[in-house]
C-alpha cells in the first residue's frame, strides 16, 4: 500500500511531460519555417545587392544606345523593387515565427505549471496555441504573397530576355545565310585547285620516270 502514493505521483509526472510535450510538433514546424526563411532572406539579400551593382555598372557604362539603356534601366528598376518588397515581407514573416515560436513554448510552459498548481485557468494554454496558430497562419499569407512577386520578377526578367533574343535572332539568320552562301562558294571552288594539283603531281611524277 506504500507504494500506491509514489505511483500516482509518478503518473502525475508522467501527464504533466505528456501535456507539455504537445505543443512540441508545432515548435519544430516553426523551426523549420525559420530556418527555410532565413535561407530565402539571404538569397534575397543577395540578389538585391547583384541588381543594384548591375544597375551602377549600367549607368556608368558609356557608348550604349539610349534606348536600351532605359530598357534595361526598367527592368532592374522593376526587378529592384521586387525584391526589396520581398524582403520586407521576408523579414516581417521571420519576426512572426520568432513570436509564434515563443508563443508556443509559453503554451508548454503554462501546462506544465497549470498542471503543477492545479489551477483551472485552463484557457490559458488554449488562448496562447490560438494566438501562435493565428501567426502561422498570417506567415503562410505572408510567404505566399512573396513567393507571387517572386514569380512575376522571374515572369518579367523572362519576357525580356526572350524579347532581346528574339531580335538578336533575327538579325543571326541574316548573317548565318551570308556565311553558308560564302562557304558554298569555297567548297565549290575547292574541287577545282585540287585538281589542278593532281594534274600537276601527275607530270611531275611522269617527268621523274623519263
Amino acid at each position: 500500500m506504500g507504494d500506491l502514493p509514489a505511483i500516482t505521483r509518478l503518473s502525475q509526472t508522467l501527464t504533466i511531460l505528456s501535456s507539455m510535450i504537445a505543443p512540441v510538433v508545432l515548435i519544430l514546424a516553426c523551426g523549420s519555417l525559420i530556418t527555410i526563411t532565413s535561407q530565402r532572406l539571404s538569397r534575397v539579400i543577395d540578389r538585391c545587392r547583384y541588381l543594384l551593382e548591375q544597375l551602377k555598372t549600367l549607368v556608368q557604362q558609356s557608348g550604349e544606345e539610349p534606348e536600351t539603356l532605359t530598357r534595361e534601366g526598367a527592368l532592374l528598376f522593376y526587378l529592384m523593387e521586387k525584391a526589396t518588397t520581398r524582403t520586407r515581407l521576408l523579414q516581417r514573416a521571420l519576426t512572426t515565427l520568432y513570436l509564434s515560436l515563443g508563443v508556443f513554448i509559453a503554451t508548454s510552459l503554462s501546462l506544465g505549471i497549470l498542471d503543477v498548481i492545479n489551477s483551472r485557468r485552463t484557457w490559458l494554454p488554449v488562448l496562447l496555441s490560438m494566438i501562435g496558430a493565428v501567426m502561422l497562419f498570417y506567415t503562410s499569407v505572408l510567404l505566399i504573397r512573396e513567393s507571387s512577386l517572386a514569380r512575376q520578377a522571374v515572369n518579367r526578367e523572362m519576357d525580356e530576355a526572350l524579347h532581346y533574343f528574339k531580335t538578336n535572332l533575327e538579325g543571326l539568320t541574316k548573317r548565318k545565310k551570308r556565311w553558308w552562301q560564302r562557304r558554298r562558294k569555297t567548297e565549290t571552288k575547292a574541287p577545282e585547285k585540287s585538281e589542278v594539283n593532281l594534274l600537276t603531281d601527275n607530270i611531275s611524277v611522269n617527268e621523274d620516270s623519263a
